[in-house]
């Protein structure tokens, strides 16, 4: 991830995009794929009970994530704004798995210089713990115009039932760059959002010749 990085702000070229936890395993059965919003979040709350943590990375650099061979789930650099930081929001797991499917953090990180080798060095400045069970509970990275009508990057956490649209949101989190930190709000009313995991298949009703 870090030559992703360093690649995209030699160049200038920022931007984000949405990230999901792919299902990438087998098919499964919809008639078994019920969504129940109090499922996820009782077992979200069971999360937050949880005794296991995984070790903070707040002070530590994305060299240091790199030693200790971390596995990078997602990374993207954020448009720059009107401070002279650069930012970036990474995910990392233990095992490649646990992005979907277990225990991942995900962090902010402020751009802290090149090193020897031209890789671009960044600081964790604030982090997230969450647990993923595809697809009851899922986390990802959404641009949105929740507050004051201005376009800010969400954490969610979202029930996905392979539909075009995501409904059942069970918790939202702000990436407040100004302050550095992932603030939870509260949930807005009615939310919905885009899946950008949805894939319209040759079944769809849009394919069917009538």
């Amino acid at each position: 991830m870090s030559a992703m990085k360093t690649a995209i702000i030699l160049t200038l070229a920022v931007g984000t995009f949405l990230q999901s936890c792919n299902y990438n395993a087998q098919d499964h059965i919809k008639e078994n794929a019920v969504p129940v919003m109090e499922r996820a979040v009782i077992q979200i709350d069971i999360i937050k009970k949880t005794d296991v943590q995984i070790r903070s990375f707040i002070g530590k650099t994305t060299n240091d994530i790199e030693v200790s061979k971390m596995h990078d789930c997602l990374g993207v650099i954020f448009p720059e704004d009107t401070s002279k930081n650069k930012y970036a929001l990474a995910q990392y797991s233990a095992i490649i798995d646990h992005c979907q499917h277990g225990q991942s953090k995900f962090v902010i990180e402020r751009f802290l210089r090149h090193d020897a080798n031209g890789r671009a060095v960044f600081l964790i400045v604030d982090e997230l713990n969450v647990v993923a069970n595809y697809p009851t509970i899922c986390f990802g990275n959404f641009r949105l115009a929740i507050e004051d009508d201005r376009e800010e990057n969400y954490i969610v956490a979202f029930y996905n039932n392979d539909s075009e649209v995501i409904n059942q949101i069970s918790r939202i989190w702000r990436i407040d760059l100004e302050k550095e930190k992932f603030v939870e709000i509260s949930k807005p009313k009615d939310l919905i959002l885009t899946n950008p995991d949805y894939v319209e298949s040759d079944e769809d009703s849009a394919f069917t010749n009538n």
